[in-house]
């Protein structure tokens, strides 16, 4: 009996070491099939970040019309409220490209980690705008003086608005700054306390919706040109150079179509952000689709981040060198003439 009982157990010591090594043999199956989808998703699947704003029409055209499946890419959108959020999911592992103002490259240029830059999609001279509480007595720029301000902190609002003030000499550390979380601008909006904002479109038309006839945007001179760019990861991290040159020729296709079909691009932007077509029509002539890498590029992020040094907005004394986050590479090898940059 006891020897039975004995055969019984190890019976079930042998069963048990088996369903372990069964389960172990499993579990490691589960592992390096996750490994192998991880990378497979990686290989043919791409996240763009993309800031919500008219600047970013060729993405959305060309995923909507196809162009990335066309190049073979399985490409996501993944929308943000601005480009410096959009920068942020990629510097943390959670795009493998985004789409990025100058003025969000400037400040994270300061910043120990890489990206670099393959191409600017798109600029506007009108893109940001002061959006003015007419109840707050704001009616000149010269009003701005110990008012509040809400903006971004580190991107173009904060930029246009220290350019306005300067422009009509005053001290921009004068007007109140005050840091604007966009998701819930329609709190922001509903605070009193807020004299103004500095912000870009669609905000500027949102910002009008919800104010009604107690808003109105400031009238300044053009006094800066924000432009959108295709931002990526460097070396074995990032997307491989012939999925980066994929990508810029959907891109120019995109912006061939906005060109050649301007209506459909216009009613497309219209679904995609919801913006009216009246605004998209009185900002559409101060808008320029098209890929490019120019000098002027290089001389605005330089000259932003003197800016940033001068009001102390970083730490640094000196600015970097933006050629080195400059990738001419794909931009050449797709349109030679597009590229001005010499490096």
């Amino acid at each position: 009996m006891q020897h039975s009982t004995l055969q019984t157990r190890a019976a079930s010591h042998r069963k048990a070491a088996g369903m372990a090594a069964f389960l172990a043999r499993w579990l490691v199956r589960l592992v390096c099939s996750s490994l192998l989808l991880a990378s497979t998703a990686w290989a043919g699947g791409l996240r763009i970040a993309v800031p919500n704003s008219p600047l970013s029409l060729p993405l959305y055209v060309a995923d909507k019309q196809g162009f990335f499946a066309d190049e073979g890419l399985d490409i996501a959108v993944q929308e943000t409220p601005s480009g410096a959020a959009a920068l942020q999911l990629l510097l943390q592992g959670q795009a493998q490209l985004a789409v990025v103002a100058d003025l969000p490259i400037m400040f994270r240029s300061f910043q120990p980690k890489p990206f670099r830059v393959l191409a600017t999609i798109a600029s506007s001279s009108h893109d940001n705008g002061l959006v003015i509480r007419r109840s707050s007595g704001i009616k000149t720029a010269q009003d701005l003086q110990g008012k509040q301000v809400a903006l971004v902190r580190g991107t173009t609002g904060q930029y246009y608005l220290d350019l306005t003030t300067l422009a009509y000499g005053l001290d921009p550390r004068s007007v109140k700054q005050v840091d604007l979380d966009l998701p819930q601008l329609a709190q922001a909006a509903a605070d009193h306390r807020i004299d103004a904002f500095s912000v870009w479109q669609p905000y500027v038309t949102k910002l009008l919706a919800m104010l009604h006839q107690d808003a109105f945007v400031l009238a300044v001179p053009s006094l800066y040109t924000a432009t959108f760019n295709l931002v990526a990861l460097p070396g074995p991290g990032g997307v491989a150079d012939e999925d980066l040159f994929k990508t810029l020729r959907a891109l120019e296709r995109a912006t061939s179509f906005i060109k050649a079909s301007p209506q459909s691009a216009k009613a497309l932007l219209h679904d995609k952000i919801k913006l009216d077509l009246p605004a998209i029509e009185s900002m559409w002539p101060s808008c320029r689709f098209d890929l490019s890498l120019n000098q002027s590029l290089l001389t605005t992020l330089e000259s932003t981040a003197r800016w940033a040094i001068q009001e102390r907005l970083v730490q640094a004394t000196s600015i970097p060198n933006y050629l080195d986050f400059i990738d001419v590479g794909p931009l050449t090898r797709l349109r030679a003439s597009a590229v001005t940059i010499a490096k």
